[in-house]
């Protein structure tokens, strides 16, 4: 099967909405007919000539309802397609390069920014989340092949217009955001969150842009901004003064989605071409990411240990153009509130 042209689909839709229009227009006229034989038989018309034709009226009528829903099927089928093309990815996703045994990045590290670019650091560290390793796996359905643009010869028709304007994808406002985030304070004890790196994490100064993978400690004396907070991935082998904990304040955090509470999770998705702070796989750092497309739903595992994951595919900045599949409980707005 060739490359499917989304103008053609929905060409095609078009050609299809009119038929059924002209399905309900003859299920119209004959419901009509069938109204005037019931008048005439008010009217002491003979009863056993009118039942004929009412019996006659009312098969023409259900056939014609008949094809009226398979035309609304194949409508609704060609539909599905065009909205498939495209959502359809326009490149493969590329897996994770084979890395060699992976080992946790210095703390005293500071030639590179964690909040930066994936390239640019130390050895990732493995990711605590998610059992499986690196991205997901790759989604069980399949998707419509790319569409290729055909240039229209200059005596072309013209091309249709669309049938209806896509959705508006739903955009985050300050204060949407905001109101969010109180109604989830104070954040509990063991929230996964990403966090700034303590100011004390770096032998030659602050890291204040490092966001990694951290954990809620406890609120403190209270207050909703102030929380003791630690680093999942902490390593004894490379001490800090504060053993992997911390204190910080509310402008620091960013908190993760939970699995398993939809409160926790963001009421819109990020559109493609979105800026997002992203954890890189395998690793519990975060770096800044474009989104490609998505979300996706993809499913692993068999049986009871079957299971749904929903991830974006991004490209992290530096990182070559590959794509990278990440959960949406590892993709959060790259700006805390």
């Amino acid at each position: 099967m060739g490359p499917l042209d989304p103008m053609q689909l929905t060409a095609q839709v078009r050609e299809s909405l009119k038929a059924c229009l002209m399905h309900s227009a003859a299920i119209s006229a004959t419901a009509s007919t069938a109204n005037r034989l019931q008048g005439e038989a008010a009217q002491d018309r003979p009863l056993g000539e009118l039942g004929e034709q009412l019996d006659q009226v009312y098969a023409v009528l259900g056939q014609q309802s008949q094809d009226e829903i398979r035309k609304i099927d194949e409508t609704v089928a060609l539909i599905d397609a065009l909205e498939a093309l495209y959502q359809a990815p326009t490149r493969e996703s590329t897996p994770a390069k084979a890395r060699p045994p992976l080992t946790k990045k210095r703390k005293t590290d500071s030639s590179a920014s964690r909040a930066g670019s994936p390239t640019s650091s130390a050895a990732a560290s493995p990711m605590p989340m998610y059992g499986h390793a690196g991205s997901p796996p790759a989604p069980v359905a399949a998707v419509l092949p790319r569409a290729q643009s055909v240039k229209p010869s200059p005596a072309a028709a013209p091309q249709p217009l669309p049938i209806a304007p896509a959705p508006i994808a739903k955009k985050p406002t300050a204060k949407s955001r905001k109101d969010a985030l109180l109604a989830q304070l104070p954040l509990r004890p063991g929230r996964t969150i990403a966090v700034k790196e303590s100011k004390n994490a770096s032998a030659s100064g602050p890291a204040s842009d490092n966001y990694i993978l951290g954990r809620i400690v406890q609120c403190l004396q209270g207050d909703k901004n102030r929380y003791s907070v630690e680093d999942v991935d902490y390593d004894p082998a490379n001490p800090t003064p504060e053993g992997g904990k911390w204190n910080t304040t509310l402008k620091s955090i960013i908190p993760l989605p939970e699995k398993g509470d939809e409160r926790t999770y963001p009421d819109y998705d990020f559109p493609p071409g979105s800026l997002v702070l992203a954890c890189y796989p395998e690793t519990t750092s975060f770096y800044r990411a474009t989104v490609e497309s998505g979300p996706h739903t993809l499913t692993f595992g068999t049986g009871k240990k079957k299971g749904i994951q929903k991830t974006y595919r991004l490209t992290f900045d530096d990182d070559d153009g590959q794509l990278r599949d990440v959960p949406i409980e590892l993709v959060c707005d790259p700006t805390p509130i």
